[in-house]
C-alpha cells in the first residue's frame, strides 16, 4: 500500500460499527487500493486513467476511495482492468476455496 496516510484517513471516516458492514467497508478499501496501485504502477495519472475509460476523475477518485455509487459495478471494474491492460475475473464456486478467508476476495 504506496498512500499509508490517505487509506488511514479514508478508512478511518468510513469504520462502521457492524461486523458485516465493517467487511464490506474492507473489502471497498482493498479494492480501492489494488486500483490505486495498479494505475499508479501503470505511471497513470487518475485523469488519464478516466480518459481511457469514460468517466470522470472524481469517479476514479471514488473507485479508489473505497466509495462513490460505481465501486460495486461489474462493468465500471471491467473498463478499469481493460485500461489498465488487465483482465476482471469474477467467480462463483459452490464452496470458498481454503486458501480464501470468505466468499470475497480482492487480489
Amino acid at each position: 500500500m504506496a498512500n499509508y496516510s490517505r487509506w488511514d484517513d479514508i478508512a478511518k471516516k468510513r469504520r462502521p460499527t457492524g461486523g458485516d458492514t465493517r467487511a464490506g467497508v474492507t473489502q471497498d478499501l482493498a479494492l480501492g487500493q489494488l486500483i490505486y496501485d495498479l494505475r499508479t504502477e501503470a505511471g497513470l495519472s487518475q485523469r488519464e486513467l478516466a480518459e481511457k475509460m469514460g468517466p470522470t476523475q472524481s469517479v476514479i477518485s471514488r473507485l479508489e476511495e473505497g466509495g462513490g455509487e460505481a465501486r460495486n459495478r461489474i462493468d465500471t471494474l471491467a473498463r478499469v482492468a481493460t485500461a489498465l491492460d488487465r483482465h476482471l475475473v469474477v467467480s462463483f464456486p459452490e464452496t470458498v476455496p481454503a486458501k480464501l478467508t470468505d466468499a470475497v476476495q480482492v487480489a
